[in-house]
């Protein structure tokens, strides 16, 4: 479990595919990486995945073919930088929102609005995914909870508004029309829009 308050960056060192899991190298320098055990959960970008091996600063992550399909973590993002957070612990400060790290898909930037200290970006996402974003819910965008602005559900876009804090500590102040971010629903509203959808059908 996470906040979706991303803890710092890391740079994707390495990037190997062995049959159907491609197994991914992060360097999580030495703060991120402290106390860090095999096994242990840690967000990148906003996906769940699991430490299988640590040396030093350098941590490997294994991905299964589904979690690339449905995220950017692919081979083509080797020398990227990525957002990292470790896993909740009880007792920790949740500041952003419940994240589970399981996305769901890809949010597409269409547009980019340049404050003279914020950021908006209009995305959008799939047709079935927008049901489940509300006027000032959350959403997470490569492991940043951010607060949904407004929803366009004819055309499946949606915008965020980001504060300079949130542009210096993550990597979505770099982000540009045309680039794909790892979309994560908040699950208490996609809970409850499957509950109204079934009463509906009920009555019907």
């Amino acid at each position: 479990m996470f906040s979706g308050i991303v803890q710092g960056t890391g740079l994707i060192t390495s990037a190997v595919q062995r049959e159907d899991v491609l197994t991914i190298e992060v360097d999580l320098g030495e703060t991120l990486v402290q106390d860090l055990a095999v096994g242990a959960s840690v967000a990148v970008d906003g996906v769940c995945l699991t430490a299988v091996d640590i040396d030093g600063g350098q941590v490997k992550f294994d991905l299964i073919e589904e979690t690339v399909k449905c995220s950017t973590l692919g081979a083509a993002r080797l020398n990227s930088t990525v957002n990292i957070e470790r896993s909740l612990k009880f007792g920790d400060e949740i500041g952003g929102h419940v994240v589970s790290g399981h996305v769901s898909g890809c949010a597409t930037v269409k547009e980019v609005d340049n404050g003279e200290n914020g950021r908006t970006l209009l995305l959008s996402c799939h047709e079935h995914e927008i049901d489940y974003l509300m006027n000032k819910g959350f959403v997470a965008l490569d492991g940043i909870s951010l607060t949904v602005g407004e929803v366009n559900r004819d055309e499946s876009t949606f915008n965020v508004h980001l504060i300079p804090e949130t542009l210096a500590s993550t990597t979505i102040a770099n982000k540009e029309v045309g680039d794909l971010l790892n979309l994560e629903l908040d699950a208490t509203t996609v809970a409850a829009v499957e509950a109204a959808k079934q009463m509906l059908a009920d009555r019907k």
